[in-house]
């Protein structure tokens, strides 16, 4: 076999002259077969590696764009990805934020519900101590756990929607109840709440509520502002229950003096001489002396316009200016004036109006 491929290569390679010419000089040399078959050799294996590392130039090329572009695609999921995790936690924060706005809305009107109602025992508010404010933040980790964010954040929103409403029915009743008794008393409320009022300024983040919610904000105030026009109406009568007797009541009647038909703007309470008067509410005594047929006269002025009026004094314990609290005494029992006999004649008005004293206390008394 060898000898047949030494022939083959013998009889395809045969010796060849090369004439070459150097400085006008020409020599011949005598390339060998066998080196021609080497040469051919090297200039085959030569090829045969250029060729086979073309090849694998462009397969690796091919390999590194298949790489890239599956890095471009993966760095697209990724940049997705995070921004749907980013949505997730600027959506979980805002549901923080809601739900401790409303824990704290909610809080404060418990607190600040009148002790009319907190002092009910049928009341029984729920106080939402329950209700824990959350003041972490969500993180990565806390994302991971959507499902369970999601669910417990319901839980929250729902405890506080049935507080909402329980608050709502509460403060709905009572305030239902205080207007009622207002205007059965036929007083009338003012608009002026400006008086006497400040303190740091903590606004109420309202973008964070829902309607429900700056509703039932609303409705405290107003029942607030109620509570508070309750407290400093004169609700109670000027002289001790078991030291009087009404011996004129408030409206039509026969005059003492002339017989004729009159009307009382008052009631009459008769009692011992120099039994005590005292102040049915907080005031600024507004007049004290003479008056006419009130005789010796003191005149108060309360809250939301409401005056009261007091005749035929014994003895004035005020002066005018003074500011006087509710139970003070401000005068003693007598008969000055246009009067038969020892009495207190005692007027309630508001913004000019005259109003029942007796009814006044007996319904302000039922409400409070």
């Amino acid at each position: 076999m060898f000898r047949y491929i030494k022939r083959l290569i013998t009889s395809l390679f045969q010796p060849k002259q090369l004439m070459l010419r150097q400085n006008g000089q020409v020599s011949l040399m005598v390339v060998p077969g066998w080196l021609q078959f080497i040469a051919l050799v090297l200039v085959c294996s030569a090829l045969t590696w250029l060729v086979i590392s073309t090849s694998a130039f462009f397969k690796q090329q091919d390999t590194v764009s298949a790489l890239q572009a599956q890095l471009q695609t993966q760095q697209q999921a990724w940049a997705q990805e995070k921004q749907q995790l980013a949505e997730r936690l600027s959506q979980q924060q805002t549901q923080l934020a809601t739900l401790n706005e409303q824990h704290t809305v909610l809080s404060e009107i418990v607190s600040a519900l009148p002790t009319s109602i907190t002092e009910q025992a049928d009341a029984a508010v729920p106080l939402p101590e329950s209700q824990q404010p959350i003041d972490a933040q969500p993180g990565a980790g806390d994302i991971n756990d959507s499902d369970e964010f999601e669910t417990h954040s319901a839980e929250l929103d729902d405890a506080q929607a049935a507080l909402l409403e329980t608050l709502q029915a509460i403060i709905s009743a009572r305030h239902s109840q205080l207007m009622a008794g207002f205007n059965e008393a036929g007083l009338s409320l003012s608009s002026d709440n400006n008086t006497a009022q400040g303190g740091p300024y903590h606004q109420v983040d309202a973008t964070l509520l829902s309607a429900h919610y700056t509703q039932l904000i609303d409705d405290s105030v107003q029942l607030n502002q109620l509570e508070n026009l309750l407290h400093s109406t004169p609700k109670m009568m000027p002289v001790a229950h078991d030291k009087y007797y009404i011996s004129s009541a408030f409206g039509f009647r026969k005059d003492p003096i002339t017989g004729r038909r009159a009307y009382h703007k008052g009631v009459d309470m008769a009692g011992w001489h120099k039994t005590q008067i005292i102040a049915p509410a907080d005031g600024v005594i507004s007049r004290a002396g003479k008056n006419g047929g009130y005789g010796k006269f003191i005149e108060i002025q309360h809250a939301n316009g409401i005056v009261t009026r007091y005749g035929h004094l014994h003895t004035i314990k005020v002066k005018k200016g003074q500011t006087v609290k509710q139970s003070d005494v401000i005068a003693l029992m007598g008969s000055t004036g246009r009067s038969t006999s020892t009495h207190l004649h005692y007027e309630v008005l508001q913004d000019k109006k005259h109003i029942n004293p007796v009814k006044l206390a007996r319904v302000l008394k039922r409400v409070q």
